[in-house]
This record gives C-alpha cells, sequence and structure tokens, in this order.
C-alpha cells in the first residue's frame, strides 16, 4: 500500500502553543491555505482512499482533497482521533504547570507513562492509532494509494511504531505538506517526508 500521510493545517491553538487533542477546533485562515496547498500538490496523485479522523480540523483540511479526488473512498475514523489531554485540553503549558505542577512534572519526566487527569494514556492512545491503522492495511487493497489526515500525536505515534528507533520528539509532519510510505508483508519504507 502507498500511504501518504498529512497533518491537518493549522489552528489558532497552534499559535497560542495550547494541548488541545480532543477539543474540536476550526482551522485558522493560514490552515484553510495549507490545505490548499497541499490539494494543489496532491491534485495529479491518484488517491483511492482518504481517510481522516473525526475532528473538524481534518474534516476542513480534507474539503479541497476531496474536491479534487471524487472517486476516492472517503473514511472518518475516531481511531485517528489526536490523544486526549483531558484537564489540561484548551491550556499551555505554564497554564498547566500553574494550575497541576505535580502531575506536568511528572508528565515532563515520563510523558510516555503519565496521563493528565482525565486524560488518555499514551498506551492506550498507541494502541487506538496502530489498531487503526492495521484495520485499513487489511481492509484496502495493497495495490491502493491512500492518503491519512490526522494530527501530529497521531502521525508521530504510527512513525514510531513503524520506526522505534527514531527521535518520537524529533519527528515533523509540517502542516501544508504530506510524506509518503510504502506499507508491505515485508515492513514500512520511508519514500518521502514533508513533500
Amino acid at each position: 500500500m502507498k500511504l501518504l500521510v498529512m497533518r491537518h493545517g493549522e489552528t489558532t491553538f497552534n499559535h497560542q502553543r495550547k494541548f488541545y487533542g480532543k477539543t474540536d477546533v476550526s482551522l485558522d485562515e493560514t490552515g484553510v491555505k495549507q490545505a490548499e496547498i497541499v490539494s494543489k500538490k496532491l491534485k495529479n496523485e491518484s488517491l483511492d482512499a482518504i481517510i481522516r479522523s473525526n475532528m473538524r480540523r481534518t474534516a476542513e483540511t480534507s474539503k479541497p482533497i476531496i474536491a479534487d479526488h471524487p472517486n476516492a473512498d472517503l473514511y472518518v475514523d475516531s481511531g485517528f482521533d489526536e490523544m486526549s489531554f483531558g484537564d489540561w485540553e484548551g491550556m499551555d503549558a505554564n497554564q498547566i504547570e500553574t494550575a497541576d505542577p505535580k502531575n506536568w512534572q511528572r508528565w515532563l519526566d515520563q510523558p510516555f507513562k503519565v496521563a493528565p487527569g482525565n486524560g488518555e494514556s499514551y498506551e492506550t492512545f498507541k494502541v487506538r492509532v496502530t489498531q487503526a491503522m492495521t484495520k485499513y492495511y487489511q481492509k484496502l487493497s495493497p495495490a491502493s494509494t491512500t492518503l491519512l489526515i490526522a494530527h501530529l500525536g497521531t502521525l508521530r505515534t504510527l512513525y514510531h511504531s513503524w520506526f522505534p528507533s527514531e527521535d518520537y520528539w524529533q519527528t515533523k509532519f509540517e502542516a501544508g505538506c504530506y510524506s509518503v510510505f510504502d506499507l508491505s508483508a515485508d515492513g514500512v519504507e520511508l519514500l518521502a517526508l514533508n513533500v
């Protein structure tokens, strides 16, 4: 399977550096432009399927791409939603540190083991995301070209599950770009990053 992945366009919460995993916000003006840029980049790509998370920001990012690929099958799957940050949703790091200093420090020390209050643990998130990807890998044709529109945490988690020696935090999926992977029984190969 040829898998193209992309992050949704920017939102005001990105600029404000807020944690907003499950908070359902719209793209800002820059995010709308980024969606249009990616749509132009993908215009001549033959897409068999488009998968997106169940969040407004991926729905808005997908609109111009869907318009250019009306014959692609569309799947909306909350398995690819961003991780829930629970009580930290809508707050930036300074606000979280003030409101929940002990848990914030614990999370900074062990982000893959400590979950925000009322939030999702990384392990639960990782299982959810990788199971969703496995479902589509098994469901769609091995010869298909599929586009996944998701979130930075979702894409980093998939990437890290495929390439565990890579640094999770240094993996960048830029808004306005897409990356290309080949998925096969032999494993996953990165073909292009942030095109």
